[in-house]
């Protein structure tokens, strides 16, 4: 039994300007010669005519037999980022050649659309591949699309426009890095959400115990605290975070009391790439956990993991949580007024709602 033959795709032609301007020389020439039957008039109306039908037959035809399909090797990509891919075409004519072809290529079910030329000639019977770099700007799982060829053939009298489409692996958009001063967020000890007193007004500006010490002769006086030495009365100093190399373990609650907005959302996943990223560049997190999901960071594969968490990350409706007391080297993710984000040491009883602008 003979495999069935994928049928055709349909083929639409419409006419250009230019088409439409011998169409209409070429009726008049006939409508003067049918008056004044002058025979030079006909042959122009016939010639006229005849190139103006046939154009639209051959550029119907040779479209017919074009086959396309897109592939590409490259699985995941960063939004704003070109993503490798193939575009295969074919030509199933056995006499028609095709002339530089046109595809659009968008992301499935968008309206971004990019159109690619393939310059050069398809010729009968044969397949070509180009390289194309569509860019996908929206975090998620998408397929690129390559449909809609289109060609002007032989002349550029009509445009043919081909159903035919094809559809490449799936692949997962992660978030866009954005700019993040991460030092400014590492330098000053995170912040406590609400302000409180006693011992708990030390536990707000998250200064461990293991980092707090006397003063001693010798110490530069700019490293002394003067808001913890006028609580403790006493000199006091904090060791700089950076001079310990402590490994964090990031939280980070997607729930719509603390990201109300979807453009808050959007840029605090941008915002949390950036941190993720440089902070495991500098070995100083050890994992982060999303809605009670915790994702290890130790290598390559686990922040792949966790970017394709991000990639598909949605705001939850639940309310954040609060755990207490508060856990060494522990850090919440929060929003922050001036557009950015914060880390805390603790979650508050109750989450303040601040729109990220």
């Amino acid at each position: 039994m003979k495999p069935k033959r994928e049928k055709a795709p349909s083929v639409s032609v419409s006419s250009e300007e230019s088409g439409r301007v011998v169409l209409r020389l070429g009726l008049i020439s006939l409508v003067v010669y049918l008056v004044l039957q002058v025979d030079f008039l006909a042959i122009v109306a016939c010639g006229l005519l005849g190139v103006y039908w046939s154009s639209s037959m051959l550029a119907r035809s040779s479209l017919a037999g074009l086959r396309i399909a897109i592939s590409t090797k490259q699985l995941r990509a960063r939004c704003g980022e070109p993503v490798d891919a193939r575009v295969h075409l074919k030509n199933e004519n056995r006499v028609l050649p095709i002339f530089y072809p046109t595809f659009s290529i968008r992301e499935e079910s968008t309206r971004r659309i990019q159109a690619f030329q393939f310059h050069g000639v398809v010729f009968p019977g044969k397949g070509t591949q180009l390289s194309v770099d569509p860019i996908l700007n929206t975090r998620g799982l998408w397929h690129l699309e390559a449909d809609s060829p289109r060609i002007q053939f032989p002349f550029a009298l009509h445009l043919a426009q081909s159903k035919a489409s094809s559809k490449s692996a799936e692949i997962v958009v992660w978030p866009r890095p954005e700019t993040l001063d991460v030092d400014s967020l590492l330098n000053e000890p995170p912040r406590f959400r609400f302000e409180t007193s006693g011992e708990q007004s030390i536990l707000s500006e998250n200064i461990e115990a293991a980092r707090i010490r006397d003063y001693q002769a010798g110490d530069p006086k700019s490293r002394i605290n003067w808001k913890l030495s006028a609580k403790l009365d006493k000199l006091t100093i904090i060791e700089p975070r950076d001079e310990r190399q402590e490994r964090y373990e990031l939280h980070l609650e997607t729930s719509k009391d603390l990201w109300p907005s979807e453009l808050a959302f959007e840029r605090m996943l941008r915002l949390v790439t950036t941190l993720v990223s440089e902070l495991s560049r500098r070995k100083l997190v050890q994992g982060i956990t999303i809605d009670a999901l915790h994702y290890p960071l130790a290598n390559n594969r686990d922040l792949i993991r966790f970017y394709d968490a991000l990639a598909v990350a949605t705001p939850s409706s639940k309310s954040p949580e609060a755990p207490l007391p508060p856990r060494r080297h522990h850090l919440w993710i929060l929003p922050a007024p001036n557009s950015e984000i914060l880390l805390a040491s603790q979650s508050a009883p109750t989450f303040e709602r601040e729109v990220v602008r």
